[in-house]
């Protein structure tokens, strides 16, 4: 008679009591640790994304700054340059201003001189002086100025000279009082500075054989 044992063997529990006893929780299978895996990678992704997203907003914005930055360093260059060349062109004009006015000084001087002193020895006439100025030294000093009645043809020059503003005068006078009218006037004069007499000394004229005087002065001239 055949026995059928329908319990089942020891394999059979052992195996039916593995697939029923769940895994532990240190013990997740392949699909779970990848599915967890991918889930970090891709919130890693995201993450990565927002952060160069971001970057890229900033250097994006930080280019346009720079390029502003530069197109106006580049205009206030562009406006340096031009005022250092007005600039420029303003002192070149000045200076040949200068030599202009230094050169047409030198070419009145002389004659601004020589007419002065035409002006000292003439009758009337007398030394270019501030009116104002003169009758403030004749009420300091009523012996101040000069004499209006003085005889010019008393005196006259002989040679003049003037180099570089520098005068040399040379001439006769009837007397040292002539000659101390005369150097009084050169000395009032606005034309003439630094007068100096020099030297007197006796001497006759050689067309009339009279007893002179005469004198050297230098002075200056304000051109």
């Amino acid at each position: 008679m055949i026995r059928i044992n329908l319990l089942p063997t020891d394999k059979k529990k052992r195996t039916r009591g593995l697939a029923a006893s769940p895994l532990p929780a240190g013990d997740l299978s392949l699909g779970t640790w990848g599915a967890v895996y991918g889930a970090a990678i891709a919130v890693w992704l995201v993450v990565l994304g927002i952060i160069y997203f971001a970057q890229s907003g900033q250097l994006e914005a930080a280019a346009q700054e720079n390029k502003t930055l530069e197109a106006r360093r580049d205009e206030l260059q562009g406006k340096t340059k031009g005022l250092a060349e007005v600039e420029g062109r303003l002192e070149k004009s000045r200076r040949l201003e200068k030599v202009v006015q230094e050169l047409e000084r030198a070419r009145r001087g002389p004659t601004r001189a020589i007419m002065e002193l035409s002006k000292v020895l003439s009758s009337p006439g007398g030394p270019t002086i501030n009116p104002t100025e003169l009758e403030r030294m004749r009420e300091e000093n009523p012996l101040a100025g000069f004499n209006e009645s003085w005889d010019v043809r008393r005196l006259w020059i002989s040679r003049f000279e003037e180099v570089e503003r520098e005068c040399k005068m040379t001439g006769l006078g009837r007397s040292n009082e002539d000659v101390a009218e005369f150097l009084r006037r050169l000395t009032l004069s606005e034309i003439y500075d630094g007068v100096t007499l020099q030297r007197t000394r006796a001497t006759n004229d050689p067309d009339t054989g009279l007893q002179m005087v005469g004198f050297d002065i230098t002075c200056k001239v304000r051109y």
